[in-house]
């Protein structure tokens, strides 16, 4: 059975492209494989701390033998940890936010990014992913037309994020120009929804 996170990363939820994109792919996952489990993370719902002297004490512990304080302040990354490492396919739907991801992604990785859970050392500079058989699809919208544009760092950031924990591909998937008066979301969509189709089919 095939195990999917989806990751949604807006603040809005009226009117959010991004959220739409994210509903759309568990529609077109759900009708594929039908028994699919999909866990959903929303970012704005439960919003999640920045990390802290005590989580990066846990992060980087030689020996299980941690402080209460500590132990309890790790609990949540290792709960979001479990959730990614637990998917065969994992999905992040996020707005653009002045070029780049918003903050509540930026603190979803900074938790799931952790050294002997999802990276590990095996020589000295040389780490080595533990995300590994996995696939992930971003599904992006902003406001103008930035997808091919250099200051779009979300993709790349994103990128670099995907190959550094092993993630062995990701697609992304863009609704542009929201913001402006030409904008068709229906025609946008629809070439989203092509995208995740020929992605879940691949996958």
């Amino acid at each position: 059975m095939k195990k999917i996170l989806v990751v949604t990363a807006s603040a809005r939820y009226e009117g959010a492209h991004s959220r739409a994109m994210s509903r759309l792919f568990i529609e077109k996952a759900k009708a594929l494989f039908p028994g699919a489990e999909i866990m959903e993370r929303d970012l704005t719902a439960e919003p999640l701390p920045a990390v802290s002297e005590e989580m990066l004490s846990g992060f980087f512990a030689k020996n299980d033998a941690l402080p209460e304080r500590v132990q309890a302040s790790l609990s949540l990354s290792n709960r979001l940890s479990q959730e990614l490492l637990a998917a065969d396919l994992v999905v992040i739907a996020t707005p653009m936010y002045n070029f780049n991801v918003p903050a509540s992604l930026k603190a979803w990785i900074d938790l799931v990014v952790r050294p002997g859970v999802t990276f590990e050392k095996v020589a000295d500079g040389k780490l080595r992913g533990l995300c590994r058989g996995k696939s992930a699809m971003v599904l992006c919208s902003m406001g103008g037309a930035f997808a091919r544009h250099h200051t779009n760092l979300v993709e790349p950031y994103l990128k670099i994020i995907a190959d550094f924990i092993g993630l062995e591909k990701v697609q992304f998937a863009y609704m542009e120009g929201t913001a402006q008066a030409s904008f068709d979301e229906e025609v946008s969509l629809c070439r989203v929804e092509q995208e995740i189709e020929r992605f879940l089919q691949e996958s």
